[in-house]
């Protein structure tokens, strides 16, 4: 096959109906993609990696571990994705003129760098949509013979087949027995014990990965502990949606990611949640989201407010509290994980931490020492083993 016989649109309009009969799924959405940016006009850039050809110069496992940490800087904008085609080769689209683009190639140039000989036409950057064409014949010759070639993975193997089929199983079946509740008490000196304020909702992804992907560690592969995030999201959002359900959810806590409010999942369930019901609901970003993307974290803030949900930030820990501008940050609440070194921050610690009594919550409470220094600062909100959790 080849993309150039007919136009672009045409050609994936082709591509996508016969990849939807039979095709791998990020094959398919690729396609899908492209058609979507020629119709709209819209720019983007591709870096195309040829994985299948540099398999006689990336043997090992941590070879190819280094590769993805390579491309990790094409993930930080909101609107970038990571394609995974059918013979190993890996596809980053990412906003025009994305300077994350050059950080990469300079690092995948140091790291094919082997022998004194960069290896000829190992990746190429492509724009859409005028080099469309182009991306889709990459696709088309992802279905060859190479297809069924695994990608290889630290702490085990991990395929391209295996991946579209776990990704099957998770967008039907229930994860009602992999669905936490955590919530977060007020503990007040002298009060009477823990009151719940709100609960977060969580599905414990160590243990389902554990079921569905024995010998395989997601928390040390970043991009399928994305990927999987990114879907558990969606399929934990769908189970909350439910008009039958979306009236008794009342205070509960959601962490999400920024492409995860724009996803179909959250935009239905924001729809079924009243101004009322919205201002009960405190959707947490992370750290990381924060530092990877800070434009598409300060349009997930502006929405947020915008709808009237509350803010959390997430995952702030000692190493990195003094670095942030907590208090110019538009975030109501910080969550902030507990440690013995944050005994050791002295006045800075006052300085960092946001100045209303509810602006924080103390998390990874496992220690009566972790709650009488809350108490010190103010704090009374907590998140951990000492104060409760309870399952469902």
């Amino acid at each position: 096959m080849s993309a150039n016989l007919t136009s672009p649109p045409q050609a994936a309009n082709m591509l996508t109906a016969a990849l939807a009969r039979s095709g791998p799924q990020d094959a398919l959405a690729l396609a899908q993609m492209v058609r979507e940016a020629v119709a709209a006009g819209a720019e983007r850039q591709a870096l195309h990696l040829r994985m299948s050809g540099l398999n006689d110069r990336l043997k090992a496992e941590h070879h190819h571990r280094l590769v993805r940490e390579a491309l990790e800087p094409l993930l930080r904008p909101t609107r970038s994705r990571l394609f995974e085609l059918p013979n190993g080769d890996l596809v980053a689209v990412v906003p025009p003129r994305s300077n994350h683009v050059d950080v990469a190639r300079a690092a995948l140039d140091v790291l094919l760098h082997v022998d004194g000989e960069l290896p000829g036409h190992a990746y190429t950057v492509l724009r859409l949509p005028h080099q469309a064409a182009a991306l889709l014949a990459v696709v088309e010759d992802s279905l060859g013979p190479a297809s069924d070639a695994p990608l290889p993975t630290p702490g085990g193997r991990f395929d391209a087949a295996g991946l579209a089929e776990l990704e099957r199983v998770l967008g039907s079946a229930s994860l009602a027995a992999h669905l936490r509740q955590r919530p977060v008490c007020r503990l007040r000196p002298g009060g009477q014990g823990p009151e719940p304020e709100w609960q977060e909702y969580r599905v414990a992804t160590a243990e389902l990965c554990a079921t569905l992907l024995p010998g395989i560690a997601p928390a040390g592969m970043p991009w399928l502990n994305r990927r999987l995030k990114r879907l558990l999201d969606r399929r934990l959002l769908a189970e909350l949606a439910r008009p039958e359900d979306i009236r008794q959810l009342g205070r509960i806590g959601l962490s999400l990611t920024v492409q995860g409010l724009t996803d179909p999942e959250f935009l239905r369930l924001d729809s079924l949640l009243g101004q009322d019901a919205r201002r009960q609901v405190t959707l947490g970003l992370s750290v990381a989201e924060l530092l990877g993307d800070p434009e598409g974290f300060a349009f997930a803030a502006s929405f947020c407010r915008g709808r009237g949900y509350r803010l959390a930030l997430e995952e702030v820990e000692a190493a990195t509290l003094t670095l942030l501008p907590i208090g110019n940050l538009p975030v109501d609440l910080l969550k902030l994980r507990w440690s013995p070194a944050l005994t050791l921050l002295g006045p800075r610690l006052t300085e960092a931490l946001p100045s209303h009594p509810d602006g924080v919550v103390l998390t990874a409470v496992d220690r009566a020492a972790a709650i009488g220094w809350g108490w010190e600062l103010g704090i009374t909100l907590f998140q951990g083993s000492l104060v409760g959790v309870r399952g469902r």
